[in-house]
């Protein structure tokens, strides 16, 4: 998702799976990679990451890419082994940012682990997931006001393009239910044409609407994603209360 964002600010990114602990995990980024068509280093032979680090380092200088996004293992308990291989992933690779990746669904645990690595790594930034979820992000609150640590992107949903910019505002919108227009917009902009909507008004104004125009258009609002989340963006005051919990 980071490296799909960066792309989009006209940035080269590659990704590194170098998160050999997990069972597939470095296979799973992968998957993912080449169904956003992002570039990556895969290295399955490769045991160690310090070694995959390295190598991708030397490859990213290499290819003269912007970023390299190295994927580390993470865990909720920490052991020392763990916190070790870090430490000498972060001296190898000198990162410019080192992210907290925490599930907006997990609470104080978050809080706990985040601690933790920051005292062996120092963190510079979080990116929370699973914000399109039930759970407000507390834990994300907690996070920056025990460790002082910027919040820097939300996960909106499970699609590739689902991350976004923290913004304090919207999100406090949302927990107080005032909804978050401007990132609908934002979600609007990113899946409509401006010139293919202006066709559209144009077309609605001269009464020359069809049956394809509508189709266009359900296949418009359905790239912004769920209907349920797009009605979460809309302030359900009122009588709009109870849509924001239909299926």
């Amino acid at each position: 998702k980071l490296a799909q964002r960066l792309r989009k600010e006209g940035k080269r990114a590659v990704l590194a799976p170098a998160d050999t602990r997990r069972p597939a995990a470095m296979e799973q980024l992968v998957v993912l990679a080449k169904g956003a068509n992002l570039p990556h280093y895969y290295m399955p032979q490769e045991k160690n990451p310090r070694a995959i680090v390295q190598k991708a380092l030397d490859l990213a200088k290499s290819e003269a890419y912007d970023v390299l996004i190295i994927d580390s293992a993470g865990r909720l308990h920490i052991d020392e082994e763990l916190m070790q291989e870090l430490k000498d992933m972060a001296a190898m690779a000198k990162p410019a940012e080192t992210l907290f990746i925490a599930d907006a669904m997990i609470g104080q645990d978050a809080v706990k682990a985040a601690t933790q690595f920051h005292e062996g790594v120092p963190l510079t930034g979080i990116i929370l997931t699973k914000m399109d979820g039930d759970s407000r992000g507390g834990a994300a609150l907690s996070i920056k006001e025990v460790l002082g640590i910027p919040v820097r992107y939300l996960g909106t949903g499970e699609k590739v393009g689902d991350l976004e910019p923290f913004d304090p505002a919207r999100v406090a919108g949302r927990i107080l239910g005032m909804g978050d227009v401007l990132s609908l917009i934002e979600k609007a902009e990113d899946a409509v044409e401006a010139d293919e909507a202006e066709a559209m008004a144009e077309k609605l104004r001269r009464n020359d609407f069809t049956m394809d125009d509508l189709l266009k258009q359900i296949k418009m609002v359905r790239k912004m994603g769920p209907i349920t989340d797009l009605l979460k963006h809309l302030p359900m005051g009122g009588p709009f209360k109870k849509l924001a919990d239909m299926e």
